[in-house]
């Protein structure tokens, strides 16, 4: 998704909050287009290497061993009784995510920059449309309360505060959706939140531009942690 993007003198960093995981952090890239730049020469190197490689006494022997048995069982394509619980998650996550920006869009501190959080706002609407999509009866339709009290004094501030809170909140979906994609066994599932992580990085790079910072580690990295389903 494409954003346009104003220009701000104002300067603002990305304040970490207390997040319902442990504390570990993890430095996360959340410039898409690297991940995707990165991708595309594995393919180059590893010819490269097979290449310029000297064959040594290892190789040999393994090329003289039977081959090894490989398996033929593919991972399922339409979500598991399990993915159904984490996608479902994710959508509670999501709709926290368009609430927020509803108490932001509801003042006037994002006046300025109004069509961006308007974007911004119907994105995490149509992820949570997606999502339930591929859930179908599955998909519960409810928000994650403890987002929206985690970030909801910062939508409401000023315009500073709004976009501080906007970024840790699309770098803490972004945490939170790649640990998801690790615990998902459809590959269904598995797409569609790639996607959704995909575009909030991009989110994330936006906001901190719009804050005013310079930073490559602020642009491209993330400290956030991810949020975890409350239990009972």
């Amino acid at each position: 998704m494409d954003i346009d993007v104003q220009d701000t003198d104002s300067a603002s960093g990305a304040p970490t909050h207390d997040q319902t995981r442990s504390p570990s952090s993890r430095r996360r890239l959340i410039g898409a287009g690297l991940v995707g730049l990165a991708g595309s020469l594995l393919p180059q190197l590893a010819s490269r290497a097979g290449a310029t490689t000297p064959p040594t006494d290892t190789d040999a022997s393994a090329e003289s061993a039977p081959p090894a048995a490989t398996t033929t069982t593919a991972p399922p394509q339409r979500p598991t009784n399990d993915d159904v619980s984490l996608l479902a998650f994710a959508q509670s996550v999501e709709l926290a995510a368009v609430a927020l920006y509803d108490t932001a869009l509801a003042g006037t501190s994002v006046e300025d920059s109004r069509s961006l959080f308007v974007t911004l706002r119907e994105a995490h609407l149509a992820y949570t449309q997606s999502l339930s999509a591929l859930l179908g009866r599955g998909a519960p339709g409810t928000i994650f309360d403890p987002a929206v009290q985690m970030f909801t004094d910062g939508f409401g501030g000023s315009s500073d505060d709004v976009l501080a809170a906007a970024y840790d909140l699309e770098a803490t979906a972004l945490a939170t959706h790649e640990d998801l994609i690790g615990e998902l066994a459809g590959t269904d599932g598995a797409a569609l939140v790639a996607s959704i992580l995909i575009a909030e990085a991009r989110h994330c790079t936006v906001l901190a531009h719009l804050a005013g910072s310079t930073k490559f580690d602020t642009l491209l990295l993330s400290d956030a942690d991810a949020l975890t389903p409350t239990k009972g």
